[in-house]
């Protein structure tokens, strides 16, 4: 099953904010270079532009730059518009591009990932030209109250390889943080659906913990069933195969030593050339939950198997410890109802003076290591019908306690012993 990313991520809050700032930008006559880290599709949020915009009165033009002519950037896109030069002699400049007066507000640019290295940096230079252009116009009053035309180029970031610095005029939307956890966990609700189902639960809470924001990462693992941490590794370890990573690559980059400042990495541009490039190939991403991360997978081609068991505990942990917890007080209460609010010490004390203490005060304070022994006693022989539950929830709490990932399978006997104390209570 399939998280739907493309009908439900753009629906999403960062996703809508970055989404915001581009039109902004547009609407002002402000050219937008937007960059992707692969993974994710440039078509995705240019699709999600073009719906935007097509609610308003403004022109706007595409032009697919693989098929026009080879040419210069400037005389291909007036070709493509179905401009006409002043004159035969006259220069085929941005300057003079610009001077023509039936350009529409916005055109895209579409297709530069397609294009050859050294055509792609032509229409770089092109993109940057034409923003300083818009800007001396518009400061010398050459314009007057019009709105500059903008450009708009969506990209692979790794097709940019040493990207241009911002300016009045042209404006860099970076994708990053996008979706944060708290959303890619959503996606995952949204792909469920109904089904509560204990394996869906199980993906719904550490596929955010795992993915950081890479959507098809999120999409990769939903399609999977990984029970142990040692078979996410083996899963994450083919994903990375597919993105055609390799430990070579990764013996380079700066996802050995990444900078503690998240802050920073957020607000900062440029990116060192380093750190740029391992983005940019995916191979870290950020979320306000966790801060700058490397890509699980590059955890798994390095063997880091104690940090990906560290992602698939806090997954973990986040929906368990106070499902577990629940589950304590709801037998604390039937307890507390069948045998009155003494029972946690009128037939056995807890052995530290502290526990002692605390369930005297309140018979909720008993904890799963005095209810496993205090089922055991002859007076609560009745009860017995729930140790299995009290074993699976106290080994499952203390696993977690100390930091230790559980397998699906200890989450899927839990569900199963919990669905029977519903039922009876």
């Amino acid at each position: 099953m399939s998280l739907g990313l493309a009908t439900s991520l753009m629906q999403m809050p960062t996703a809508r904010h970055l989404l915001s700032e581009i039109l902004g930008d547009l609407r002002h006559g402000h050219s937008v270079l937007g960059l992707l880290p692969e993974g994710v599709d440039p078509n995705l949020l240019g699709s999600a532009l073009w719906d935007d915009l097509g609610y308003s009165d403004l022109r706007i033009d595409e032009v697919f730059i693989p098929q026009l002519d080879a040419q210069t950037p400037a005389a291909a896109l007036a070709q493509a518009l179905g401009l006409v030069w002043g004159a035969s002699t006259t220069p085929r400049t941005v300057d003079n591009l610009l001077k023509q007066t039936d350009l529409p507000e916005i055109i895209f640019l579409d297709g530069f990932d397609e294009l050859a290295e050294e055509d792609r940096d032509q229409w770089m230079r092109f993109v940057v030209r034409w923003a300083q252009v818009c800007q001396g116009r518009q400061s010398t009053g050459e314009d007057g109250s019009k709105t500059s035309p903008a450009l708009c180029l969506l990209t692979q970031a790794s097709k940019v390889p040493h990207p241009p610095s911002t300016n009045v005029y042209l404006s860099i939307q970076v994708w990053r943080g996008i979706p944060t956890t708290l959303e890619m966990r959503l996606l995952c609700r949204l792909a469920s659906g109904q089904d509560t189902a204990p394996l869906s639960r199980w993906k719904e809470h550490t596929i955010p913990a795992i993915a950081g924001s890479d959507l098809s990462l999120g999409d990769y693992l939903w399609a999977q069933e990984y029970r142990t941490g040692a078979q996410l590794a083996h899963i994450l370890r083919a994903f990375a195969r597919e993105r055609g990573w390799d430990r070579g690559e990764l013996k380079v980059g700066p996802v050995h030593s990444l900078p503690h400042d998240t802050t920073a990495w957020l607000e900062s541009w440029p990116l060192s050339p380093d750190l740029y490039q391992a983005w940019a190939r995916g191979m870290v991403h950020w979320t306000p939950e966790y801060g700058l991360e490397c890509h699980s997978a590059v955890l798994a081609l390095l063997n880091r198997q104690e940090a990906l068991d560290h992602r698939l505990w806090r997954g973990q942990a986040g929906f368990l410890l106070p499902q577990i917890d629940e589950t304590r007080l709801a037998l604390c209460d039937h307890l507390n109802r069948s045998y009155g609010q003494d029972w946690p010490h009128k037939w056995q004390k807890p052995e530290e003076d502290r526990d002692l203490k605390d369930v005297i005060n309140t018979p909720f304070a008993c904890q799963w290591g005095h209810l496993k022994y205090l089922l055991k006693h002859r007076e609560l022989s009745a009860e017995r019908r729930w140790q299995s539950l009290v074993n699976c929830s106290w080994w499952i709490r203390t696993e977690l306690a100390h930091y230790r990932p559980i397998a699906l399978r200890d989450y899927e006997k839990f569900c199963s012993e919990l669905e029977l104390l519903s039922r009876d209570t």
